[in-house]
């Protein structure tokens, strides 16, 4: 097995992990790159994710791992569309965790398990990208 590769992003938001993960977690939510995200969150349960993505349709699948309102959630990600063989090995384990810092809240998002620095760097950037949207619904700045 090749040597495996972790993505990660951060960013702050001023408000509250309260209001943070309400965001996070509202229907109509679309910060994770338009995504809409659909699961009950109890461990053990399905996680979807679907939406388009440079006008291509994609329906990611993954389980939730671990769930702690208003603090961790943790979940496997298979994105078809990677091309790699939909198996437990090519699964991503994601964590979110909301941390309280400075009048609002820290964002960490870490992405394991991917398969080359490429990827990595990509996934990186696009993680980045999607808690910048989520940064910036609450009007404040990043930092």
């Amino acid at each position: 097995m090749t040597d495996r590769h972790i993505a990660t992003a951060s960013t702050f938001v001023a408000q509250p992990p309260e209001r943070v993960w309400a965001e996070l977690h509202h229907p109509g939510a679309r910060w994770m790159l338009g995504a809409n995200i659909e699961s009950d969150f109890k461990v053990g349960s399905p996680i979807t994710f679907e939406g388009h993505f440079f006008g291509r349709a994609f329906q990611d699948h993954g389980t939730v791992l671990a769930y702690e309102r208003p603090h961790l959630v943790r979940f496997t990600h298979f994105s078809p569309l990677s091309g790699l063989e939909d198996v437990p090995e090519n699964y991503h384990d994601i964590r979110i965790e909301l941390d309280p810092a400075d009048g609002g809240t820290r964002i960490t998002v870490i992405q394991e398990n991917i398969d080359t620095p490429e990827h990595a760097a990509h996934s990186q950037q696009q993680w980045e990208q999607a808690l910048g949207t989520l940064a910036h619904s609450d009007g404040a700045r990043r930092r």
